[in-house]
């Protein structure tokens, strides 16, 4: 499937997928299995590593929510990383940033989704507000509809969605009749947060890309 990317600017929601780009949520259950099955577990040096990341969040989060410069060099960076996408033999590329607009009873929240591509199979998408935080849940119809209109060679692209205090991974299938699922949310806001799960996905996803 191919359309413009004009189209993507009208993409506000998932009804909207569903009538402008005939995507519909997968009803297999096993359609997005990746981010529950085969998990590697981390080693001593990247619990410790996962560690570090959290006590940095957390000092720096304590004056309010972080803009997406911040997210990507405090979280971000450091779980690319670990997740050993710095290295040989992936290929990160940022193609553009995607505004986003939201608007609610109340206000317009203005924010912007920046975006990393590994393998141009992986989409890593960061969610910046001005104000308020934009909720994950909205950023995904248009990282699906930008996901969707990129040039693709593989049959299947996954992506990860965050505003730093929380993550949740998506997996797009490509072809006539598109389907896409995504994972719960996991958060990194308590004590016991679930940073270490994130990367464990990022690494098994890592492994289905190459």
């Amino acid at each position: 499937m191919a359309f413009s990317l004009a189209v993507t600017d009208k993409i506000k929601s998932f009804r909207d997928l569903q009538a402008r780009c005939n995507l519909f949520q997968a009803e297999d259950d096993n359609f997005f299995d990746e981010w529950t099955e085969d998990l590697p577990q981390l080693n001593e040096e990247e619990k410790a590593e996962i560690a570090r990341i959290k006590r940095i969040y957390d000092y720096q989060r304590l004056d309010g929510p972080l803009l997406e410069g911040t997210i990507n060099l405090l979280i971000l960076s450091p779980l690319l990383q670990l997740a050993g996408f710095f290295e040989p033999p992936y290929k990160i590329r940022s193609p553009y940033g995607i505004e986003l607009e939201v608007t609610d009873p109340v206000e317009t929240i203005r924010g912007f989704i920046d975006t990393l591509v590994i393998q141009e199979q992986l989409w890593l998408l960061v969610v910046e507000s001005k104000r308020n935080g934009i909720p994950l849940g909205v950023a995904m119809p248009q990282l699906l509809a930008y996901m969707l209109a990129q040039p693709h060679s593989h049959p299947i692209a996954y992506g990860m969605v965050t505003n730093g205090d929380e993550f949740s991974f998506l997996k797009l299938s490509l072809g006539e009749n598109p389907r896409y699922d995504n994972s719960r949310t996991f958060t990194l806001i308590p004590r016991r947060h679930e940073l270490g799960e994130v990367l464990r996905i990022l690494k098994r996803l890592g492994e289905m890309i190459i």
